[in-house]
């Protein structure tokens, strides 16, 4: 799996674990919600400061995000 897939697949498992919509996490992260689409489809590289605002809205760090116990189960 790519890097771009796998923080799509990590996003929007942390998404779903919130019971966020997408549209609704859209406006908490301050993305355009077709954005989010694709990145969680994994068809957007992502800069690191996108990241930080969708790990902010997600209330988790960047370490906590790609914890490995939690990335191999994707």
């Amino acid at each position: 799996m790519d890097i771009n897939a796998l923080v799509g697949k990590r996003i929007t498992q942390l998404r779903k674990r919130k019971k966020l919509s997408q549209q609704k996490f859209a406006y908490e992260a301050e993305v355009e919600r077709s954005y989010l689409t694709h990145i969680e489809k994994g068809r957007k590289n992502i800069s690191l400061a996108m990241l930080e605002k969708i790990t902010k809205a997600l209330e988790i760090s960047l370490h906590d995000f790609f914890d490995p116990t939690e990335l191999n189960k994707l």
